[in-house]
This record gives structure tokens, C-alpha cells and sequence, in this order.
């Protein structure tokens, strides 16, 4: 694994919240973000369409020619919705917070939700190491778990309650004790999760442990709730 200080970063892609958020990891990791695409170490791309030696797409979005490919599934950033990830969540967090009755999700499948810090923590990684184990061909990257609609919705309506009683004073012993009942597998439809062998292998190459996202959804959810206070 590498970490290599000075390494010369150049990102091509819309200057969005991951393109940030990619940015600042990198920086954190070491990396000399760059304006001058010729004299770059490596050369990340995000966004469809994209090329260079390290491409980053949302899902089975279509890529230019790259070294490496990294197709990220069900992305949570949770400072807004965007063209990265579904926006379910975010979508279900304004109706939560507008006081609507939990939500029938019966239309919305289940997704392996995948926080974007633990996205670019794997991201920073691989665009770090030495060329000469970099991984090359496709890795899928999304959460290990699949999260059902309902499930999702009962955790958020719990979080966001007690958040409101909190601000009103207004706890019962049941409010502070109350956790979400547990959601049958079957409640959760028949969702297949991206094959994230690679990745773990790719990760465990670079003298990790492999892939672990380690960003819990409760974290998650409180995150997208706060932002969307703001």
C-alpha cells in the first residue's frame, strides 16, 4: 500500500459534492491536486463518458477507456440529492420532516447503501498506490448489507422523532426505549448486491483488510437529516 506524499493528482469531472469530497480525501491522503493533466502521476475521471487511468462512474453508467474502472452502487452523500446515487433517502427525509405518515415504499427496491466517506476512503487507496500494484480491470464498490425501503423508513421516522422530542422536552421512557422492529428478509425483494470480490482483493493487495465500509446507516441517516435542516 501506498500513501505516497507528492503524488500529482489531476480529476477530470463535474465540480460536484463527490468531486469534492474526492478531493479533499486526496488531499488528506497526500496527493498534489493539479490543474496540468500532462505532467499528472495519475489522471482520475468521474463521471460517465469519462476517461484516463482511473475512471469513477455511479453504477453501470458508461465509461471512455481507463487502466481501472470503479462502478459505485447506491452512493450516500448525504448533504443533497444527486446524480451519484438514488434519492430515496433524501426524498423520504423532506416528507418525514413535513410530518408525513411513515411511507409505503413497496415501489422501491432494496439497495446496498454505501456512505461516501467510505467510498472515498477506498477511492484514495487505490488512486495512491504505486503503478505497480495498482489494480487494473472492473471493481464494483457499494455497502455489503441490502437495506429494504421499510426498514430504512422505520429507522428514519425513529431518528427524526427522537431528535423532535429531544428539541420539545418532550421524552417518554417508550421514546427512549423504542427501537425499530425487526424487517423480514422478504420485505427486502429480491435484490442482488454487486460482486465486491475484486474490491476486497484489490484492497487486500494494497495491505489492507480488504473492503469493510465502516460508516453505519444510523450515522448516515442522522447526517442526511442535519443537512437537510440546513
Amino acid at each position: 500500500m501506498s500513501d505516497r506524499m507528492g503524488k500529482k493528482v489531476h480529476i477530470v469531472g463535474e465540480r460536484d459534492v463527490f468531486f469534492d469530497a474526492i478531493s479533499d480525501r486526496l488531499n488528506r491522503a497526500g496527493a498534489i491536486i493539479t490543474d496540468d493533466r500532462q505532467n499528472a502521476d495519475v489522471v482520475v475521471s468521474l463521471g460517465k463518458g469519462s476517461s484516463g487511468d482511473i475512471v469513477v462512474v455511479p453504477g453501470d453508467m458508461e465509461t471512455g477507456d481507463a487502466s481501472l474502472i470503479v462502478r459505485i452502487h447506491d452512493l450516500l452523500i448525504p448533504e443533497s440529492p444527486n446524480e451519484w446515487g438514488p434519492r430515496d433517502i433524501h426524498e423520504w427525509s423532506y416528507s418525514i420532516m413535513e410530518g408525513a405518515n411513515k411511507n409505503e415504499a413497496s415501489d422501491f427496491q432494496a439497495r446496498h447503501w454505501l456512505h461516501v466517506r467510505d467510498a472515498t476512503d477506498a477511492l484514495s487507496l487505490l488512486i495512491m498506490a504505486d503503478s505497480d500494484v495498482m489494480p487494473s480491470g472492473i471493481l464494483n464498490m457499494s455497502g455489503r448489507r441490502a437495506w429494504g425501503p421499510q426498514e430504512v423508513l422505520e429507522e428514519m421516522t425513529l431518528l427524526w422523532s427522537r431528535f423532535t422530542n429531544t428539541l420539545n422536552h418532550s421524552h417518554t421512557p417508550e421514546s427512549l426505549s423504542a427501537i425499530p422492529s425487526p424487517v423480514p428478509e422478504s420485505s427486502r425483494g429480491s435484490v442482488s448486491r454487486p460482486d465486491l470480490g475484486s474490491l476486497h482483493e484489490a484492497l487486500r493487495e494494497l495491505g489492507t483488510d480488504g473492503w469493510h465500509p465502516l460508516v453505519p446507516m444510523r450515522v448516515a441517516l442522522m447526517e442526511v437529516f442535519a443537512h437537510a435542516e440546513n
